[in-house]
């Protein structure tokens, strides 16, 4: 039998500096993030203890201290250097990582834009 648990937390909002222009990333924006990160099973669903798992609050601090910690000019850049550094902090089997720009600059009103990036093993 073979068994795979996916976590998953969408909708991670945070205001950051993401944009080709100097201006939109000194002003900065919301971004949202999604995170789905299969971790090595390690028994969590049987044991019900937080030891056998990945701690999805470490997954938000993480990805916090990405969004707002640095300024990137490309939403692909963003969404790699998250989804590269998952996969570093947290050994899992899978990661993928989408992050959505609202209301970018665009000539027509859109309500995003959106990257996504998945790392497999």
């Amino acid at each position: 039998m073979t068994r795979s648990l996916s976590i998953i937390l969408e909708g991670i909002q945070l205001r950051g500096r993401c944009g080709v222009t100097a201006e939109e990333r000194a002003i900065g924006q919301t971004l949202e993030i999604d995170v789905r990160l299969d971790p090595q099973v390690r028994g969590a669903g049987q044991s019900d203890d937080l030891q056998d798992t990945v701690n999805y609050s470490q997954i938000v601090n993480f990805v916090r201290g990405v969004v707002e910690g640095d300024e990137f000019n490309l939403l692909e850049r963003l969404a790699t250097v998250l989804c590269d550094g998952l996969w570093e902090e947290f050994d899992p089997v899978l990661v993928e990582v989408a992050v959505s720009k609202i209301a970018p600059p665009v000539s027509l009103p859109i309500h995003a834009a959106r990257v996504e990036v998945v790392r497999t093993s």
